[in-house]
Parts: C-alpha cells; structure tokens; sequence
C-alpha cells in the first residue's frame, strides 16, 4: 500500500493529502456538509450569468403617436388606431417598432384621413411597450431600440468582460491568498454589486455596476468550485465537480420562475441578489469553510495542513494517529532516499514554469481554444432560448428557457458517467463532436425542415453543456497545485472572449440564417480535435510538481501491468503491525 505521508529534503514535512483522505474519508459527513455550503452560491451564479435574458428582454414596442395616444409618457401597446398610424410586418406578424406614418394635417383629430398610407417617419417622442410579458425592462425603461438596440448586445458583452477580469483576477488571488479568503470576498462583493445594479439610475453606472457583479459572480463559482473539489478523496473529484453543476442549472430555472412572477427588471434583480448577503453572513459567522489543504501544502504551511485533516479525520469519527505515527516511525534512510528521488514541493511552480515546459503549453493553449469554443456555442444557444416559442405567448420565453436549462441535467450527467466510465479525455472529444454534429445539424434543418429545429438546438445544448462539464473537472487535474487556480482562471478569462462574442451571434443571421449554427458546429468539430494532445487523468493523484504533472499519461503508457495478487499480497505485509 502507498505509504500515507512523504517526506520531504531539509525537514519539510509534506502530507500526501489523497492518500490519508482515503482512509479518513473522501467525501466524509464533515466534508458533505462543507460541499453542500460551496454548491449553494453556485445557484445565485448561475442566475447572475443569464439573467441578462429577461432583465434586457425585448417586448413587443411601437411608435408613439401624438394626439393619438392619449398618455404620451406611459403609452398603450395595443390602440385601434394602430391599423392606420403604424406599417405592419406581415414576415414578423408584428407592428413596426421604429416607423409610423407621416401626419398629414396638422389638426388636433386621430382618423385615418390625418395620416399618408406610404410614407413613414421616425419617431422622437418614444415608444409604447406592450406589458404582455414584462412590466418593465433594461430596453423599456431605456428606450434601447431601434439604432440604441446595439445597446442590448453590448450589455451582455459587458457582463462577459466582467466574467473574464474575474476570472483572471481571482484565479491569481485564489493562488495568492487561499481558497477560503477569495471566497468570502467574492460572495460579499458579488451580493453588494447586484443589489446596487436594482437601485441605480444611469445607463452608463448601470453597465458599470453589471461588469463589477459578473467579475465578482465568476470568482464566487470559480473558486467554491476547485475548493470543493480539492477538499474531497481522489475518487471524489469527479461527483463534486459535476454536482456543483447541478446547482448551476438549478440557479438558471430559478432565474425563469423568479422573472415569470416578477416581470420587472429591477425586482429580478433583487430576488437573485438580495439572498446572497444572508449566505455570506451564515458563512462568515459559522466559520464552516476550512482553507484548501492542498493550498496550505503548497505554501508550505505543513502544521495547518495535519490540523486540518486530524479536524477531518474528527468529524468523520476516524482516527488519523496511525497515519502519523507511521511518520515518525520512517527512518532516516527511507527520508534521505525519497529526498534524493522526490522533487521538492516546497519549491512553489510559478507560471513562468509552467510556460517554459512546451508540453504544458501546448495543452495549455489548446485548453484556451475548447474552453473558448465551449463558451461561445453553450451561450450562444442559451442566450437565444427564449426564441423557440415553445410554450405560450406570455408564457413562452420562461417555458423556453426552462427546457433550455432542464437539457443540462443531462447533459451534466452525461459528462459524469462518461468521465467515470470512459474517462476526461474521450468524454470530451465525444461531447465536442456530437454538440458540433448537432448544431450542425440544426443549422440545415433552420434551412430545410424547421419540424426538427427545437429538437436538435436542445440537443446541442445538452453534449455542449457535458462539455462544460468535463473541461471544469478535466483542466484542474493537469496541471500542479500552486498555479491550478490560475491556469483554471486563465482558462476561463480566454472562454469569455466566446460569451463576449456570443451576443452578437445572431448578427450572423443577417448574411444567412443557419450561419450561427452552422458555426457553433463547426468550432466545436475544431475543438475535438484538439484533443487529443491531453493526457488521460482518471484515477490518477492531483500533481503538486512540474515533474507529476509532466508524467501525466506517460506513466500509463511505460508502467508495466502488475499481478493483483502478488499486488494484494505486498499491501497486506504493508498493514502488518511492526515489531
């Protein structure tokens, strides 16, 4: 049996976590406890990510017409004189929302006498918003239509930029000052943001406001994420990285019920981020979250590292005295010989390491282009939900966006048994292709056959969201602890150049119709093939040095197969007592 503890040149004591989680418990009652806490911000992220849906969703708006409108500064959509004052467009069964036709007389009546029947006009007095749907949003409260609806698109952008600076930030701040810290931080910060973007008045801070919650809501997941999985046994990893996922789709459908009750924008906004604050404060004051204790190793903070697990070892009622009583009873030789062998993990990887290994590299990159394609075809399909108009007209965009996120329960699932059953690897590869065969495959269908249009988008989004599932698992476990948090936050600050972009990738229409589709399609179909210079880590230790992680998918391919009873035989004289 693996030796429980290494030890380590000039005195440094390092613990090898995995191996002591393995007999004190991998996902223990304490550790259950702590992950449920970690998963529960990931539901407010997740309606934080997309609530820009219904917060600047665009309701059915036309011209205001004076003298015909009887309150010009809160106008009805539906008039009967809209049949003669606005153009109707038969393709949109809808009334122009930018044109009204010219006036001809200049008296005080509205008839159809009063108005020309072929030339239309602009109109500066505003627009009249139908309340079907929403009482109130970003683009009625702010007249963004017409040539300011480029406004909508780029407060999505905006917020995605906010994704990106918090993803590269708090992937260094995770490294620099601890898991825990980071996130009590990002919460606070996240909760404070949101309830300040429901109250302010300006356009322009409004947009500040929003870039400022998504930095913080990004670092909030990012971080709960990878000290979640980092607190847990080996065998752990992969369940804890998929379930906080969960929670994230979790978060998405509450966002859809919350905007069908509220229907105003700032409300909305509240509800996502008002709770928050009570989290935090529960948080904060029972002082439940530990520090990651493969971030306190690689600090080189040994003590904080064997109190954490002999707290573990406690609240999972097991007993870690035999692991460290068989440290002290190592001898000299066997410390001087692993001290000759091993690399020394107080020696912290920096990037620049990292950077300088063209292997690493090379996966490093390729990391950049999957998580950047995987962004831009999951937002891509997310953000444009509300269109398939698969429910009812006032029900419609929040039954859409339901089915929309309910695709990634399975979808989640689907990356959890692939992981466990076929490995990182080949999960994605597998997740990549079909999520590109399918959008593919919707984008002839949007040109031939609309019948299997709904099908095939759900489709795509459920193997693009598996993908979403295996990246976030698979990234953190190729590369050393000391710089994970940032390599993952590195992955993630390049991913939202996809989410900034997918906005505007219903533009695409304007030069053919199934382009964006077609285009999700054939990105990911890329993004498989880059693959394959990733090495396989199923089953294998969390790397803490350059060499581990180097080592990666070599040692499967040069480690020759071991009998398993002579293997079994050597791991029973291990566990024999010593004289």
């Amino acid at each position: 049996m693996q030796s429980f503890l290494r030890v380590r040149h000039s005195e440094t004591m390092g613990v090898d976590i995995d191996a002591v989680l393995k007999e004190i418990g991998e996902f223990g009652s304490y550790q259950r406890r702590i992950y449920f806490l970690l998963c529960l911000p990931a539901i407010f992220v997740g309606a934080a990510n997309l609530a820009q849906v219904f917060i600047a969703a665009t309701p059915k708006y036309r011209c205001v017409v004076p003298l015909c409108d009887a309150n010009i500064s809160n106008p009805s959509y539906n008039q009967p004189f809209l049949n003669f004052t606005i153009p109707y467009n038969t393709k949109d069964k809808s009334w122009d929302g930018c044109h009204r036709y010219q006036r001809l007389h200049n008296n005080h009546s509205c008839i159809p006498e009063d108005f020309s029947k072929n030339v239309t006009e602009e109109c500066p007095e505003g627009k009249a918003f139908s309340t079907n749907i929403y009482s109130s949003t970003i683009v009625s409260e702010y007249n963004l239509t017409c040539n300011a609806a480029w406004k909508t698109e780029m407060s999505q952008t905006i917020v995605f930029a906010g994704v990106m600076a918090g993803s590269f930030f708090f992937g260094i701040v995770g490294d620099l000052i601890g898991r825990k810290m980071t996130l009590m931080i990002a919460i606070l910060c996240m909760a404070a943001s949101g309830t300040v973007c429901a109250l302010v008045a300006a356009l322009p801070t409004l947009f500040s406001c929003r870039f400022f919650n998504a930095m913080m809501s990004n670092g909030v997941f990012q971080t709960a994420f990878l000290l979640g999985v980092e607190l847990m046994g080996p065998t752990m990893r992969l369940p804890c990285g998929i379930i906080i996922e969960y929670f994230y789709a979790l978060g998405e459908m509450f966002l859809s019920l919350v905007s069908w009750w509220a229907k105003d924008w700032r409300m909305i906004q509240l509800i996502i981020s008002g709770p928050c604050i009570v989290l935090c404060v529960i948080l904060v004051r029972s002082k439940l979250i530990p520090e990651s204790p493969r971030w306190l190793q690689a600090q080189g903070k040994h003590e904080k590292v064997l109190a954490l697990l002999k707290k573990i070892a406690e609240k999972n009622n097991n007993d870690i005295e035999p692991v460290l009583q068989r440290l002290e009873n190592i001898s000299t030789e066997e410390e001087d010989r692993r001290a000759t062998t091993e690399v020394n993990t107080s020696t912290k990887v920096t990037l620049l390491n990292v950077m300088k290994s063209p292997l690493l590299c090379v996966r490093m990159f390729s990391l950049f282009f999957i998580w950047t394609t995987t962004t831009i075809v999951y937002y891509g399909l997310s953000l444009n939900a509300t269109s398939f108009n698969y429910g009812k007209e006032d029900l419609g965009p929040f039954v859409d966006f339901i089915f929309s996120a309910l695709m990634e329960i399975p979808g989640y699932t689907l990356a959890w048994l692939g992981m466990n059953y076929m490995g990182r690897k080949i999960s994605l590869a597998l997740s990549m292709i079909f999520a590109g065969i399918l959008c593919s495959g919707a984008g002839f269908s949007q040109e031939y056959n609309t019948d299997y249009l709904l099908a095939l988008t759900l489709l795509g989004k459920c193997f693009i969201t598996s993908s979403f599932g295996v990246i976030y698992v698979f990234t953190p476990e190729m590369f050393p602890t000391s710089v994970r948090s940032t390599i993952l936050g590195l992955c993630s600050t390049f991913s939202r150049i996809g989410s900034m972009l997918a906005p505007f990738s219903k533009e695409l229409e304007l030069i053919y119709g199934p382009l964006p589709l077609l285009v999700f399609g054939g990105l990911s179909l890329v993004a498989a093939t880059l693959v394959l210079v990733m090495p396989e880590t199923q089953k294998t230790e969390l790397p803490d040095t350059m060499e581990e992680a180097l080592n990666l998918g070599r040692t499967q391919i040069v480690q020759l197969p071991v009998d398993e009873e002579e293997e079994e035989e050597e791991e029973e004289q291990h566990l024999l007592p010593e004289d």
